[in-house]
């Protein structure tokens, strides 16, 4: 039977919390689902600000009936954010954002995910065997990059992919 696969978010520096997510949230703080406090913020004329990073992974919440491997990461090449990129980078251990809570995050010096489509995916390293569950891949840490050009208001909804052979 295929494995109920998952995947976490992870917060809170060394008193960490991982949290089976539907839906992230970019905001200017470490918190999984921050609702409409700690929102993006437009930068001043010619400047950068960054949402915190948001550090994800893919989970088996239940066994596969083999392996899981060969984890791939890709969105569909364009995100359709006025004057917003996201960028992502893999990581093999989690670490907290930091940055300044309300206003910008740290630049984590990621790729812009436009870059991995479903013909040039990221490659992540990770699997899990057989009877057990937990975590399969590497870290993936996502940021939101917001230039001067950005529209205020809400954002709409962009789909990331996971992709990954299970036998």
């Amino acid at each position: 039977m295929a494995a109920i696969v998952s995947i976490k978010e992870v917060n809170g520096g060394e008193n960490r919390v991982d949290t089976t997510i539907e839906n992230l949230r970019f905001c200017t703080t470490d918190n999984y689902n921050p609702g409409l406090t700690y929102p993006l913020v437009k930068p001043a004329e010619g400047q950068t600000n960054y949402s915190f990073k948001k550090t994800i992974y893919l989970n088996a919440d239940t066994s596969p009936s083999v392996t899981i491997n060969n984890i791939k990461f890709y969105s569909d090449g364009e995100i359709g954010w006025t004057g917003v990129d996201i960028e992502v980078k893999p990581a093999d251990d989690y670490t907290a954002p930091t940055g300044t809570e309300g206003t910008t995050g740290e630049d984590n010096e990621g790729v812009n995910v436009e870059t991995y489509t479903s013909n040039s995916p990221l490659s992540l390293t990770g699997s899990i065997d057989n009877p057990n569950t937990g975590k399969i891949s590497q870290y993936l840490e996502l940021q939101a990059v917001i230039s001067d050009a950005a529209e205020a208001g809400a954002l709409t909804q962009e789909t990331l992919i996971f992709r990954y052979d299970e036998i």
